[in-house]
């Protein structure tokens, strides 16, 4: 292969898995040793996306009051691998009282007070109007989530998940 500027290479726009990356490996002490590749299956393998997202009874539209970080079991709730590394989730919530008070549902790998990686805040809209959020959550060493919530009162903020990919 003659030397030329990668600028000045043709665009693959659409690799197979077993196309390879070059990939110089800065851990290893020899020269000679630093250059590897990675396949591009190798390097999507992680990442699941989802046509049809995964859902559960217990997050389709139940109406939650305020509560401190909580574990969700993603394998045992939506049926997700366990151990998976990050979720990429639609959430959406909405209150009762939304208007004029304060109210949202977070997502976190911790369960930290106030600690959020993803946050809907339906407040300062319409009572009882769905604010729709989407992101990307990291999971906890088990592969599962913590939610917190501030509802304006007894079970009057209603939630929906759904799991449209995840990372191994």
């Amino acid at each position: 292969m003659a030397n030329v500027k990668i600028s000045e290479l043709a665009a693959l726009t659409t690799p197979a898995t077993d196309d390879m990356l070059v990939i110089v490996d800065a851990s290893e002490a020899l020269d000679a040793d630093k250059t590897k590749y990675i396949t591009v299956g190798n390097l999507r393998a992680g990442a699941t996306f989802l046509t049809t997202p995964l859902t559960s009874t217990a997050w389709d539209g139940d109406s939650y009051s305020t509560t401190s970080k909580t574990k969700i079991d993603l394998s045992a709730v939506f049926g997700a691998p366990a151990g998976i590394k990050a979720v990429l989730l639609e959430v959406r919530a909405r209150d009762s009282a939304s208007s004029s008070t304060n109210c949202y549902f977070c997502l976190s790998p911790n369960d930290t007070a106030n600690s959020w990686a993803l946050v809907n805040k339906p407040y300062d809209q319409a009572n009882d109007t769905y604010r729709h959020v989407q992101g990307i959550v990291p999971c906890d060493a088990n592969g599962d989530v913590y939610y917190q919530c501030l509802a304006t009162g007894t079970n009057t903020l209603d939630v929906i998940i759904n799991i449209w990919g995840y990372w191994l």
